[in-house]
């Protein structure tokens, strides 16, 4: 069995992280990937905790959740407490604007990680602090290559607004320059077989 490849984008309600969640996986099922797209939030509009979860495989997906995750978007202090369900030598994006640092557990299970100060950028360039979503994702998506940037311009068309679709575009790109660090994991994990269930 197939593990499928696992993202969490964590954050605050109204940081847009479950905007960018919805632009990759629509990103991923325009490339025939299966997909699988969950999100948790609380009952507060704005300010509580959310996140997203993309799972995407070149296979069927049996399972709807995961409890670790290859790459972690974290874009907001309070919820570097995901860096936990990292996998070993996971990936891990942050936004350095408020997250200084990473607590030193969560540098014990992986030092693939990538400081950018999002919101902070957001708001000198485009003068929105919103973007600083899309500057993440494109991060990340430049960090990992886990789909192609055409891909996800497409599905950003799709899943925007088009009077803003230009800034989030860009917001994107920017996001992208900022790294030269390129992972490449495998969309495909192999899962260690349970003794009893062959």
């Amino acid at each position: 069995m197939e593990r499928p490849f696992s993202i969490r984008i964590a954050g605050i309600g109204g940081q847009g992280n479950l905007l960018a969640g919805y632009v990759l996986s629509e990103a991923f099922a325009i490339s025939e990937k299966f997909v699988v797209q969950t999100q948790n939030y609380s009952e507060q509009v704005r300010g509580g905790p959310s996140y997203c979860d993309v799972l995407v495989s070149s296979e069927p997906i049996l399972y709807p959740k995961a409890v670790l995750f290859d790459t972690l978007i974290i874009m907001h202090p309070s919820m570097t407490t995901h860096g936990k369900y990292v996998a070993v030598n996971g990936i891990i994006i942050y936004d350095s604007t408020n997250i200084l640092d990473l607590p030193k557990d969560v540098k014990r299970i992986t030092r693939r990680t990538i400081a950018i100060p999002a919101s902070k950028l957001a708001v000198e360039r485009f003068g929105n602090p919103m973007v600083s979503n899309m500057i993440l994702l494109g991060a990340m998506v430049k960090s990992t290559a886990i789909t192609d940037f055409e891909m996800l311009f497409t599905a950003l068309k799709e899943e925007v607004n088009p009077k803003y679709y230009d800034m989030n575009l860009e917001a994107i790109k920017l996001g992208a320059s900022l790294t030269d660090k390129v992972f490449k994991p495998r969309i495909q994990r192999k899962q260690k077989r349970t003794v009893g269930f062959e």
